[in-house]
């Protein structure tokens, strides 16, 4: 019976740490992901992302992608447009649930146009990740603007 509790316990801190790990991996990714953006780097910014894909982003419809590559011409189109973005991460929070993950954050940053024009970001976002290969994935993400309650 001793021999089973310190099994256990020792499995429950084992555990434990493999679940830190993870939140510090998909902490990692998120940030790999962020760098990518601002570089406008499509084929680190894809790595980040599973092939199928989907968002809600600026209160529009759902968009699904179906393949990684429909994913980085679609960044490299913008990119090649002279679209530029800075994006920084606050509040970043993990929380693992097997080889799933829940990420949320606030965005803040900018969105340069072709022309110079520059638009200010503050979004709220949710993503779900997903580990695969020993790598994790966003496989899905939302982004609202923040709004603050009058």
């Amino acid at each position: 019976m001793k021999a089973l509790t310190t099994l256990l316990v020792v499995g429950m801190f084992l555990a434990t740490v493999a679940m830190a790990d993870d939140v510090d991996d998909v902490k990692a990714a998120v940030e790999r992901y962020v760098a990518a953006l601002n570089a406008g780097d499509a084929n680190a910014y894809v790595q980040s992302r599973m092939p199928e894909y989907s968002v809600f982003a600026g209160g529009g419809l759902i968009e699904k992608f179906h393949s990684l590559e429909e994913q980085r011409n679609g960044f490299q189109g913008l990119v090649d447009s002279g679209v530029r973005l800075s994006r920084q991460i606050r509040h970043l929070e993990v929380k693992v649930y097997g080889n799933a993950a829940i990420v949320t954050c606030y965005v803040l940053g900018t969105t340069t146009g072709p022309d110079g024009t520059t638009q200010s970001l503050s979004n709220q976002r949710t993503g779900v990740w997903i580990k695969q290969g020993g790598q994790w994935r966003e496989a899905h993400r939302h982004n609202s603007p923040i709004a603050l309650a009058q």
